[in-house]
């Protein structure tokens, strides 16, 4: 079928974008290059350069090969430019084939041993940006869905097999990263066998599960924290996420009606007798992080950091939040040490708590629309 004359003139425009796009990889990556060249050993620098240019000439033909769907959704008309969503989602492609450059080397040490945590926390803030972008220019558009999805899937995957190499997780963890690419093979392999997929119902949860573990995974790229500790919270953080995985494999092969499954969950979060589980899981660790204090000789700063997290816990102020605060925190107390002692305890329900919620009697929960909403929309659907 042939093009337009205008959808022709938007492609021609779209492709010195993509020049643009292009040049602009080849520099980043060249200086990155040079600065790691200077700083690190030449081995790994040029190590880092293959493994960064081989990905990143992959995006740059992903975003070649797409131009064509740069149109909103149930439209066909094409838009001449990629737009700052686009442009910010090819960016986000960019810090992670700098990410993936690192794998099978060594982990750098003093102020180069950040440098994954940046890249990946850059691709993290990008995620967010292009979402938001996108929707507040009205520039929502297939090929943002595509660049969204692809950058997904490779970003988990690279920096899940990154954390594992680096020790800061057990190898039950790469099922995080390769569950989406087993999800999909699944799904062919029941087209081969003449098997019906049955179409996958909107879920908040899983899009929110989906942030929840690239937040995770952001502070395992963190120098400070080590095994043991990180060995169990990522297991606890792993476990709902693959247990989603699996819920929604049973929805795809029709072994759970989603009408069903909705009425139970629906029912589930009525029931009486769970209403106020998260509030008793809320006062709980407020509770045990009072104790934890009392116990341990903790310097002054730490106290300070630590008493008002375990009053907004009981208030139920960001409640969320100061979960995750408390894991944060607590990592560098206990990094090379045994875990032991009421870290666990803390461990568990801080993660349960950060799923949960803050349950009844909170007086300020504002983290759960981050969460549970796009950014630049007012509501889930």
């Amino acid at each position: 079928m042939e093009l337009s004359s205008n959808n022709s003139l938007a492609l021609t425009s779209l492709k010195k974008d993509w020049m643009r796009a292009g040049l602009f990889f080849v520099l980043f990556i060249g200086g990155i290059y040079l600065f790691l060249e200077r700083f690190w050993q030449p081995t790994y620098a040029l190590r880092w350069l293959g493994l960064a240019a081989t990905f990143g000439v992959w995006q740059v033909f992903f975003l070649w090969r797409n131009l064509g769907r740069n149109h909103r959704v149930g439209e066909s008309e094409i838009l001449p430019a990629l737009g700052w969503a686009n442009s910010v989602s090819f960016l986000r492609g960019v810090f992670i084939a700098a990410l993936f450059g690192f794998l099978f080397s060594p982990w750098g040490e003093g102020w180069l041993a950040w440098l994954p945590f940046v890249f990946y926390l850059l691709a993290a803030i990008s995620d967010f940006l292009d979402g938001y972008l996108a929707r507040i220019t009205n520039h929502v558009t297939e090929l943002g869905s595509v660049l969204d999805m692809e950058n997904d899937s490779w970003g988990v995957l690279i920096v899940t097999l990154l954390v594992f190499w680096y020790g800061q997780v057990p190898i039950w963890f790469l099922a995080v990263g390769l569950a989406r690419y087993l999800f999909i093979f699944g799904l062919w392999l029941r087209e081969k066998m003449g098997k019906q997929n049955h179409e996958l119902p909107f879920s908040v949860r899983r899009r929110a599960f989906a942030g929840v573990q690239m937040g995770f995974i952001v502070a395992m790229l963190v120098p400070l924290y080590a095994p043991p500790a990180t060995t169990f919270v990522s297991t606890l953080f792993a476990l709902p996420f693959l247990v989603g995985f699996l819920y929604d494999w049973l929805l795809v092969s029709g072994q759970v009606d989603p009408r069903k499954g909705a009425e139970f969950f629906t029912a589930l979060s009525s029931e009486k007798s769970l209403k106020f589980l998260p509030t008793f899981l809320r006062f709980s660790l407020a509770g045990f992080l009072g104790f934890f204090l009392a116990q341990q000789e903790i310097a002054l700063p730490w106290l300070l950091v630590f008493i008002p997290l375990a009053f907004f816990l009981a208030l139920g102020l960001v409640g969320r939040l100061s979960a995750i605060l408390v894991l944060i925190f607590l990592g560098p107390l206990i990094a090379d040490q045994p875990l032991a002692g009421l870290y666990p305890i803390l461990f568990t329900l801080s993660i349960t708590l950060f799923f949960s919620g803050t349950g009844a009697l909170s007086l300020w929960s504002p983290e759960d629309s981050l969460i549970y909403n796009r950014a630049g929309e007012k509501n889930a659907q």
